[in-house]
């Protein structure tokens, strides 16, 4: 079976996720106490988010790429990253690489699509909301469009992340102001919500509130589950 490498670290809470959700594929496709076969190279996050907040995107991307020269040294065969923000890194990882990038946008476009959504509201980090990357490269995979959130429900959304998810904090005064924000969006057309930033499963599911939701945690996992798979085939 070949090695999956993933890039974690941004932020950790993310990359718990990813691991427990890996851990449970495994014991589900291969029963009994197996877990995950997988290589993680963890980023600081204190590192990291400096280069956020400066928009300083080359380091943040330099950051992410030794990361992935790293897991290909130590073996790993194809990448994943447990970040919607730092898939911003997708494609240089890929050319400096030359290895396969399990895309978290590729899974995501398909489980909406199957869904026959075509206006979700778009939830991250303020970047990843109103930046030149997600929305975008969502695009060339996807035929709807995304709602993106005015720059006061931005805001919010940015202060549960930055201020308390990546902390581990979960606030159900903070799922009550997303849940009324979704069902205001609602009302303007919007047909899903995609949970764009890793950490945002910890606080909202499907079933919170009246539309679908798309945790890009989940359906990612599910797709690296199925990458794992398939190796173990050829």
């Amino acid at each position: 079976m070949s090695l999956i490498g993933l890039i974690g670290g941004v932020s950790p809470e993310a990359t718990k996720i990813y691991y427990e959700l890996l851990n449970a594929h495994a014991r589900t496709r291969q029963g009994g106490q197996h877990s995950a076969r997988a290589l993680f190279f963890m980023l600081d996050y204190g590192v990291m988010i400096g280069h956020y907040h400066d928009e300083n995107w080359p380091a943040f991307t330099g950051e992410v790429v030794k990361g992935a020269h790293a897991l290909k040294a130590g073996g790993a065969a194809a990448i994943a990253i447990t970040s919607g923000t730092t898939h911003v890194a997708a494609e240089a990882v890929a050319r400096e690489t030359g290895l396969p990038v399990i895309h978290m946008l590729d899974s995501l476009s398909d489980a909406m699509m199957a869904k026959g959504v075509t206006r979700p509201l778009l939830l991250g980090t303020p970047w990843v909301m109103s930046g030149d990357f997600f929305a975008p490269a969502l695009g060339q995979r996807f035929a709807g469009t995304p709602i993106i959130p005015d720059a006061d429900d931005r805001d919010l959304v940015g202060r549960i992340i930055f201020e308390e998810l990546v902390e581990g904090i979960v606030r159900e005064t903070s799922r009550n102001e997303l849940t009324e924000m979704i069902a205001r969006y609602e009302g303007q057309g919007a047909d899903g919500v995609i949970l764009g930033c890793t950490e945002l499963c910890m606080i909202l599911s499907d079933g919170d509130g009246p539309l679908p939701v798309f945790s890009t945690t989940h359906i990612h996992a599910a797709a690296i589950n199925e990458w794992i798979n398939m190796s173990g085939k050829t």
